[in-house]
């Protein structure tokens, strides 16, 4: 089995080449497109993210997680998959005219009706992905998803170009989904599921409640900006925070979420080992703040030249937006990865009550702003993640065998870090204020700043990022040395 930094390097190559390929895409379409198509894709894209929380009923994180696995089991898992999925599929289409009618936005069908499709062809890609992350088999998992990823892009380019709209990037995510499908049948095909079959369907429901429901609340949660902002204030305004939560989302999904798949596998792998996965968790908030929370910072204090360069005018009204949520990000990714470690311990139930209370808080304090204005509900995140730290934290004393003690621990060497990192950006905004005439100076001179303030802070503080640079570096430069 491929060792954990083998994994992480490949995790963060699929995620990165994921974000070289989306990032330029999304930059295109949003001259492409105006505010009010990107809210109609957007509350689509809220509601088909719900229903995908029920697509395999927590059969993928089952796989993952089980002590003992064996064929009948994955058929079981594949089967439960295949019937809940094409159900989901049949009965999104069947309700696309319904939600329509309820938000007044006919557009909202056709993208909910060609965005069913996916649900049709996702069992067959899903169960063998989840055995690939059983396995750590990043290698295989990346290539799968770098060729969606161009897939989906390509297409939804061409067809916004052509003017199609919002149907743009619903049937880019379509095409995406046939080349993911086709990637798991050619790439994992020593994964593949044998014939159907429901002998462990017990357990596999047992967790698959739980989880789903989990999932649900936190999807909810999620995607509650989209419903509330395009219900009470329109769909602009709910494009206009989906533009801005883009680079927050964007950080989430392509940093955390390559760490997270990687961190279920292993604290997974150490529970059946009967190992101490909470000693990997404090390591892993020890590295991941140490990228966040320089990274949220810097994105706060200079959101202006970075939402003016990278989408246009047009959306300068998302910069305060950016502002709120960069500062929520920092506190939300100060305990990342701790529902999967709840989950791989078996702790699921602790989990899923988690998430609930979390999102309910987030939505009812989401409701009470939009009543005031659309920064109003993006201000609102910060003391909502406030809440959510302290809850977690206590979650995890309670149940991993982690004291107040460990995560002080774990944080602290990334203040230091952060403060060394903001220094210089901070000093050139005062000295150089960004402006509409005056964007790429003080963005770059900022980023050098950043970058050489980040670099010293590690070293300064002894970070363990520090000894981990090193070490690679070390070894890279004995390699060519060796080689000479």
């Amino acid at each position: 089995m491929p060792s954990i930094r083998r994994s992480l390097v490949l995790s963060f190559a699929q995620k990165y080449t994921t974000l070289l390929i989306s990032l330029p895409t999304i930059m295109v379409l949003s001259r492409l497109l105006t505010p009010a198509q990107v809210g109609v894709y957007s509350v689509a894209v809220a509601f088909v993210n719900i229903v995908q929380m029920l697509r395999d009923f927590g059969t993928s994180e089952y796989l993952v997680q089980v002590r003992e696995l064996d064929d009948a089991t994955a058929r079981s898992a594949f089967t439960v998959t295949f019937v809940i999925a094409w159900a989901l599929g049949v009965a999104l289409f069947l309700c696309s005219p319904l939600i329509a009618s309820f938000f007044n936005e006919e557009g909202l069908r056709l993208v909910l009706e060609v965005m069913s499709i996916n649900f049709f062809l996702l069992p067959f890609g899903s169960t063998i992905n989840a055995l690939l992350m059983r396995s750590m088999q990043f290698g295989i998992r990346y290539r799968i998803a770098t060729t969606a990823q161009l897939a989906q892009s390509a297409v939804t380019l061409t067809l916004a170009w052509l003017g199609y709209g919002y149907m743009s990037p619903a049937w880019g995510s379509v095409a995406g989904m046939v080349v993911n499908v086709l990637g798991c049948l050619s790439w994992g095909r020593d994964y593949r599921i044998r014939g159907v079959g429901l002998a462990h369907w017990r357990p596999v429901a047992s967790f698959g409640v739980q989880k789903t429901f989990g999932s649900i609340v936190n999807r909810v949660g999620m995607s509650a900006p989209d419903f509330i902002i395009g219900r009470m204030l329109g769909f602009a305004e709910a494009g206009l925070f989906s533009r801005g939560n883009g680079l927050v989302r964007m950080f989430r999904e392509n940093i955390i979420g390559a760490i997270g798949s990687v961190a279920f596998s292993a604290f997974s792998q150490r529970h059946r080992d009967d190992e101490r996965p909470g000693d990997l968790f404090l390591k892993s908030i020890t590295f991941v703040t140490c990228i966040s929370w320089p990274f949220f910072a810097f994105s706060a204090l200079m959101a202006f030249p970075v939402m003016r360069i990278m989408f246009g005018d047009q959306w300068d009204a998302t910069v305060p937006i950016l502002q709120f949520l960069a500062i929520a990000g920092l506190i939300n990714t100060s305990l990342s990865h701790n529902s999967e470690l709840l989950t791989a311990t078996g702790r699921i139930g602790v989990a899923t009550t988690r998430i609930t209370v979390l999102q309910s808080v987030r939505v009812a304090a989401m409701i009470a702003a939009a009543f005031y204005s659309l920064n109003a509900v993006a201000a609102v995140q910060v003391p909502v993640a406030l809440f959510g730290f302290v809850y977690t934290a206590n979650a995890l004393v309670r149940y991993s065998g982690i004291t107040w003690r460990d995560l002080f621990r774990a944080l602290a060497p990334t203040i230091p870090v952060t403060i060394a990192t903001m220094i210089i950006p901070a000093l050139v905004y005062l000295l150089d204020t960004p402006s509409g005439d005056n964007l790429w100076s003080p963005l770059l001179g900022s980023m050098a700043g950043a970058a050489f303030g980040w670099l010293l802070g590690i070293w300064l503080a002894k970070h363990p990022v520090w000894f981990e640079l090193r070490d690679f570096l070390s070894v890279r430069l004995n390699a060519r040395l060796g080689r000479a």
